[in-house]
């Protein structure tokens, strides 16, 4: 085993440093790394929720990535809150909906049905960015039930399943 382990970093060695090539062919410049974006990691608000949102810079918008887990079969709307935080009970420290100018964030993303209690759905968002002006940056993320985006309120039950923040996405180390 230990010969195994030896013989691999000696290849992983040798590839590294007796190589200059970007993998390109000879005269083009190698295509720059794909983004890494924004992820927030979800947690229930009231319920065993979790998973992830995952957003990425294309074009004039976001890519946005939703994986979730145990989530009660029904409808489900995702919003992006002004503010970031997830610490209320009920996920009224999100905050109020939000987008940028000239866009309803009552009414940004679609819905997406969860028949089974796990789910996986994408959507584009035209207009949003994950820094700058318009940017999800430090703001949060919340999953509605049903097919209504509402405004929360301190101590009172809503129809919101999970929250999350936004952070920078981090690259996973590869040997």
């Amino acid at each position: 085993m230990l010969r195994l382990l030896v013989s691999l970093v000696f290849l992983a060695a040798v590839a590294a440093c007796g190589t200059t090539s970007t993998g390109s062919p000879p005269g083009t410049m190698a295509s720059p790394p794909a983004p890494l974006g924004l992820v927030a990691p979800l947690r229930g608000i009231g319920s065993a929720t979790s998973g992830k949102v995952r957003v990425i810079d294309r074009g004039d918008g976001v890519t946005l990535l939703v994986s979730g887990s145990n989530l009660p079969p029904n409808q489900f709307r995702v919003s992006f809150n002004r503010d970031g935080n997830c610490s209320s009970p009920n996920g009224f420290s999100a905050g109020p909906p939000w987008a940028p100018p000239g866009m309803d964030p009552y009414n940004l993303i679609p819905l997406f049905w969860n028949p089974d209690g796990n789910t996986e759905g994408q959507a584009f968002i035209r207009g949003v960015r994950t820094t700058g002006e318009n940017g999800l940056a430090g703001r949060s993320v919340v999953i509605y039930w049903g097919n209504k985006v509402t405004d929360a309120e301190p101590g009172v039950p809503n129809n919101r399943a999970a929250c999350g923040v936004f952070e920078p996405a981090q690259p996973w180390l590869i040997f």
